[in-house]
């Protein structure tokens, strides 16, 4: 056995290295606590560590502390019946989605050749975007309705529930070996620290994502959409909202929640729990990829590193698609590697065909899993092919790619004749589109300039400098090209990262965000890089380091800037409170109106919490109001109001002057108080009232 990977005495080179390495680890450790958070107030980060605790910064109390604030936000117990409603509806649709990816993993013959661990993660990932298409394809046909949907996803759980129920009784009796990589009884102390470090973290993922969301994302799109589509019974077109053109299979998730609930707020509650999950299922998948790569130890580090992530906690609490993109690149680096590995023809091709299904179901997130998960991934299964000298495995990943994407791409032909609607405009063309919009588009998600200058800057802050980054990537992560065994595997995944990174730099607007798909071959690579030796130098270097990460990433994880902390909170009073801390304004007028009410919105589109009927743009849509007034008479105005039912037009200059302010999205200069004012004049709108100084409400007169 190689003496450096031994607990025993270690080489006095070893022991060298190590010493060094310390060194190293605590200089990163001091800049990492150093750096400014933006999204902070530009304070240290070192100061969210110690303003966890009480009385470490004189003056701050226990209620103040940060811990102390959580501790009182979890303390509201008896408000958790409430969430029962939404944890059983989440239970349903994820019970549907293990029961769809269990026959899937049937049907291409695997569940003999994973762990079970695997089984389970790989099934849900598979469900869950085989449920986005099958929604889409009910939805789109009209037959989105509470009572088959609960049916539909009962008889998926019921139909691989009866599966294991036999493959039970086959096995009773007689004993069943250990399958290839399953874990053994090495790393027993790290899953120990696994659990009792990555615990805190998934209850408040879990408890975070059943709170209403306030990102303006979600409420403009990730939900108002599937509530657009469910409100209306089915799924089509909408001219207004751009973004639901986009690949929606994550969404699907809290349209599911919707029909299962019969109710959209409470629906999307569970929704947000459904995307929380993707964070520990992919947890398992970067683990078991470690583990096959290493050892069960490396799986463990894998998994901590990733789970304790500040970034992974904000996607989790936030119904993003990056959490569910996150697990498809996991699931992707664990299949390529089982899929490149695997000797028997057969098996491979089965292999490479679940890797389609995943790039599939990472590109039905978003657009940009073409490049991140689909082309690399296509083109390690076209090297696999070329080894081989058979076709069958690029074959097996376009089919698998295909089959979750089609729905998607055919869904945009028919409505814009665009398949990557609002994308590939000087390719495809596509209704409801032309060059302005595509030009504004293109303006604001571009590419960016290119300079050394701005190269190390984004290096900074993929490194440490995000607010949301962990230490343990950096401080890990580069250890894994030193372990034996390992090193061919390391630098594979080690390429793709960077790929991943200049990709991102190259080809995108930089968005913080988009870099994200990193973290979970880091993690990987953290994970084997923590396990490079077993020497007791090292371990005494490792737990205190990690352990140390660990407790900052909680200390921030728990501050506001990650997310709403009502972890506990009432879900009612929560409903009410949630949109007047957006907009107070917005808030009070759906307050006051009369229930017959419908509003159009001018330049306002974070409208998820909205009660009343309304109608509304994204600023790269057509503004209603401009196709309504622009060239009209006010007569012809009035009627065109009369016809859509309006009565009341919310304006909204606070968000219209963003918009228009320099470097912004820009907004049409039709909307300005003149226009407002003629048609005051001609009878058409009453004097508005100021909700606050910056927005006003109109009343169509009648």
């Amino acid at each position: 056995m190689n003496r450096s990977r031994t607990s025993g005495g270690a080489a006095p080179g070893v022991v060298a290295a190590v010493a060094l390495l310390a060194v190293v680890e605590l200089a990163w450790f001091l800049w990492f606590e150093s750096v400014k958070l933006a999204n902070g107030g530009n304070t240290p980060r070192w100061y969210f560590v110690t303003r966890a605790l009480p009385h470490v910064v004189p003056g701050v109390t226990f209620a103040q502390s940060f811990l102390g604030a959580a501790l009182i936000d979890l303390s509201h117990v008896g408000n958790l019946p409430q969430r029962l409603p939404v944890v059983g509806a989440a239970v349903l649709i994820a019970a549907g989605a293990l029961g769809l990816g269990g026959l899937i993993l049937r049907a291409l013959r695997l569940t003999g050749v994973v762990t079970a661990w695997e089984r389970v993660a790989l099934a849900f990932g598979l469900g869950a975007s085989g449920l986005g298409v099958l929604t889409l394809l009910v939805g789109r046909a009209g037959g989105l309705t509470p009572w088959p949907v609960r049916l539909g996803l009962a008889l998926l759980a019921a139909a691989e529930g009866a599966c294991l129920a036999r493959e039970w009784k086959d096995r009773r009796g007689s004993e069943s070996p250990r399958k290839p990589g399953e874990p053994s009884g090495d790393g027993s102390r790290a899953s120990l620290g696994f659990w009792l470090a990555a615990g805190p973290f998934l209850v408040l993922m879990a408890l975070g994502a059943m709170v209403p969301s306030m990102d303006f994302d979600a409420i403009e799109y990730h939900l108002q959409g599937p509530k657009e589509y469910y409100k209306a019974g089915r799924i089509a077109f909408l001219p207004h909202n751009v973004y639901t053109s986009m690949p929606f299979n994550v969404e699907m998730l809290h349209l599911l929640g919707m029909e299962v609930l019969d109710d959209w707020w409470w629906g999307a509650l569970a929704g947000q729990l459904l995307v929380a999950a993707h964070a520990p299922m992919a947890a398992v998948l970067v683990a078991r990829g470690a583990a096959r790569a290493g050892s069960p130890r490396a799986g463990w580090f894998a998994a901590l590193a990733y789970l304790t992530t500040p970034w992974v906690y904000r996607l989790a609490v936030l119904p993003y698609v990056e959490g569910p993109l996150g697990y498809y690149h996991a699931a992707l680096v664990w299949a390529g590697f089982v899929a490149w590995t695997e000797t028997a023809p057969v098996l491979r091709r089965r292999l490479w065909a679940a890797a389609g299904l995943l790039a599939g179901g990472a590109m039905a997130c978003k657009y940009p899993a073409l490049v991140s998960a689909v082309l690399p991934f296509g083109f390690v299964a076209l090297a696999d092919a070329l080894r081989r000298r058979s076709p069958s495995a690029v074959v097996a990943f376009c089919l698998g790619w295909a089959a979750v994407m089609t729905p998607w791409l055919g869904k945009n032909v028919v409505d814009t004749g665009n398949p990557v609607y609002p994308l590939g405009y000087q390719v495809f063309g596509g209704r409801h589109w032309d060059e302005a919009m595509d030009r504004k588009w293109s303006n604001v998600h571009g590419p960016r300039p290119v300079s050394w200058e701005l190269f190390s800057n984004s290096v900074l802050d993929v490194a440490g400098r995000s607010d949301w980054q962990s230490p343990l990537y950096v401080a890990l992560a580069p250890l894994a090209f030193l372990r034996r065994g390992s090193r061919r595997f390391a630098a594979a995944v080690g390429v793709y990262a960077a790929y991943l990174f200049a990709t991102w730099w190259l080809l995108t607007h930089r968005l913080d965000r988009f870099w994200l798909p990193m973290l979970p071959p880091l993690a990987v690579l953290a994970g084997l890089g923590a396990d490079w030796t077993r020497v007791r130098a090292w371990s005494a270097l490792l737990w205190p380091l990690v352990g140390l990460a660990v407790l900052a990433n909680l200390a921030y994880a728990v501050t506001p800037l990650t997310g709403l902390g009502e972890w506990t909170g009432d879900l009612y009073a929560l409903r009410r409170s949630v949109p007047r801390m957006l907009n107070p304004a917005l808030a009070e007028t759906d307050a006051s109106l009369p229930p017959d009410a419908k509003v159009l919105m001018v330049g306002q589109a974070a409208v998820f919490h909205f009660e009343h009927p309304l109608i509304y743009n994204t600023v790269f849509d057509d503004e209603t109001f401009e196709t309504l007034a622009k060239g009209r008479t006010p007569a012809e105005v009035r009627a065109a109001l009369k016809r859509l039912g309006v009565t009341h037009v919310f304006v909204d200059w606070f968000d219209i002057e963003r918009y228009r302010s320099p470097g912004n999205y820009g907004f049409t200069p039709f909307v300005t108080p003149a226009e407002f004012d003629r048609l005051v004049k001609a009878g058409v709108l009453d004097p508005p009232t100021h909700p606050d100084a910056k927005r006003e409400l109109y009343r169509v007169r009648d």
